[in-house]
C-alpha cells in the first residue's frame, strides 16, 4: 500500500473518468493520511460521478492528519454527487493545514455546489495565514 512510500513529499493521482466512488475515495485518503512527510497532494478526479458528499469529507478528514502540507491541489469537475455539504467540509477543514500556502480547487459543473457551501468553504480561507 502507500504507507510505504513514508518519505514521499509529494504525489499526483489522476484518476479521471475512474469508478471510484465514496468508499474509494475515504480508502485513498486513509493511505494519503499515512504519509505524514507529504507537502503536496494533486488530484484530478474528474468525471468520477460516484464521488459524493461523504468522499469530499472523508478526504478532508484524510488530509487533515498531514502536518506539513504547503499545497493542494483538487479537481473534481463533473462529479455530480458533491454539494453543500462536500464543500462546507473542506473549508473546516482548511484550519488543520495551517503550513498552506497554495490551494488550487476545481468544481467545474458540479451544480449542486450552491451559496451555502460555497459561503461556507470562503469563511474558512481566513484559517490560512500563509497563502501566497
Amino acid at each position: 500500500g502507500l504507507g510505504a512510500l513514508l518519505n514521499l513529499t509529494a504525489i499526483t493521482l489522476n484518476l479521471h473518468g475512474c469508478k471510484i466512488g465514496n468508499a474509494g475515495l475515504a480508502s485513498l485518503a486513509q493511505g494519503l493520511g499515512a504519509l505524514r512527510s507529504l507537502t503536496a497532494v494533486n488530484l484530478h478526479l474528474s468525471k468520477c460521478d460516484k464521488i459524493g458528499n461523504i468522499g469530499l469529507i472523508s478526504l478532508v478528514q484524510g488530509l487533515g492528519a498531514l502536518p506539513n502540507l504547503t499545497g493542494i491541489s483538487l479537481e473534481f469537475k463533473n462529479c455530480g454527487e458533491i454539494g453543500d455539504g462536500g464543500v462546507t467540509s473542506l473549508g473546516e477543514g482548511l484550519g488543520a493545514w495551517l503550513n498552506l500556502t497554495t490551494i488550487d480547487l476545481n468544481f467545474w459543473d458540479c451544480d449542486l455546489i450552491g451559496d451555502r457551501g460555497v459561503t461556507s468553504f470562503s469563511n474558512g480561507l481566513g484559517a490560512l495565514l500563509n497563502l501566497t
